[in-house]
This record gives structure tokens, sequence and C-alpha cells, in this order.
């Protein structure tokens, strides 16, 4: 079965596994599987995977962590060809800095408002389908803009290079200050992604 990394955002940081379910992460799938409200398409077809940090997402960290997962160590049946890593915020950014520095082994990386990005020539190869909330105050979209306008720039087409813009996102659930950062509600809800998802190896 296809692998789902999801990376969690600085708000479910520590070392209590259940704040990666916790009401601010609402929409995000560790959430929605836990509640059964995750799209069919995504609770079916997908090994869904939700590490914690409590120092943030290392590069390098991650793809060893992915090392792991397909080793017969960790006893998953996973189809090596179509791994795909996703995070939101921080997360958003890990996943993105995690495929630029292995290419090869992800198939594509979803980022929902990350709050960074590595240089877009890093990621060429990889498909990269961004989602933001224009209106988000505590990640800018541009960062989101910005690395979609250059992955086109380089030579992706709009179906290996996506993005996703928001006029007026939610603020996540309990956190009513961080208008426009609840990104992953609409955003993990989108069926089409999924298919997308599924495409790419």
């Amino acid at each position: 079965m296809p692998l789902l990394l999801y990376l969690h955002g600085a708000g479910e940081s520590g070392r209590e596994l259940r704040d990666l379910i916790s009401e601010g992460a609402t929409g995000t799938p560790p959430v929605e599987l836990e509640h059964g409200t995750a799209l069919p398409f995504l609770a079916k077809h997908f090994i869904v995977v939700a590490p914690q940090t409590d120092h943030g997402w290392r590069p390098a960290e991650v793809n060893k962590f992915l090392d792991f997962l397909l080793s017969s160590r960790a006893g998953l049946p996973i189809d090596a060809a179509r791994c795909y890593v996703t995070g939101h915020s921080m997360g958003g950014g890990g996943a993105l800095h995690a495929a630029a520095a292995k290419p090869s082994r992800w198939a594509a990386v979803v980022a929902v408002a990350p709050a960074g990005a590595p240089r877009a020539a890093d990621l060429a190869t990889t498909p990269v389908w961004c989602f933001h909330g224009k209106n988000d105050v505590v990640v800018p979209s541009g960062i989101s803009e910005h690395l979609v306008q250059r992955l086109r720039t380089g030579g992706a087409d709009e179906g290996n290079a996506k993005l996703t813009l928001y006029d007026a996102a939610p603020a996540p659930k309990g956190w009513p200050a961080y208008d426009g950062h609840g990104s992953p509600m609409p955003a993990y809800a989108t069926p089409d992604l999924w298919r997308w998802l599924l495409e790419k190896r």
C-alpha cells in the first residue's frame, strides 16, 4: 500500500503523542482518521504514519525514519514507489525540506501552509501541491506562492507544481486568533488530492 507520512505543526510538538489529535489539529489526517471523519479514499487506500518531534523536522531524520518504515523491522506492507510526505505549517516546511534532501525517495509532497521552503531547484523532479490561506496571519501565503512560481519557471507543469489558495481559510479550532491558519480543514478534505497522489510514483 502507499505510505502517507504526516508531519505535524509546532502546536503539536512535544512528547505526548495524543497531542497529534488535539483540537487545534482538526482537519489533519491523524485527527480525521481518529474520529472516523477522514475521506474514505484516504482511510482505505493509504498507510498513514504520524510521528512526533520535540525539536522540529530535520530532513535527515525524516528520511532515516522512512528507511525504517520501509525495512522489514517495521513490518508494514508499503509500496516503496508510492511514498508521500505531507505536513502543516512547521510540518509543511519539514515535508518540503525532506523531499528536497532525497527527491528520489518521495513520489510527491503536499505542503499545507508551509512555514518554510527549500530551493525550488531541489524539488525540480518531485511533484508538489501547496495549500495556503491568503488570510493566514501565522505563515504568509507568499511562501507557497513563490515556491510554486519558481517550480513552474524552472519547467514544472501545472500538474506537478500545484497551488490551491483560499481567500478565507478558517482559524484552527480553539485558536481563533490564528485566522487563516486552519487550512488543513479544507485541504485534506479535497478528494482530488488523494487521487492526484496515487498517480505519482
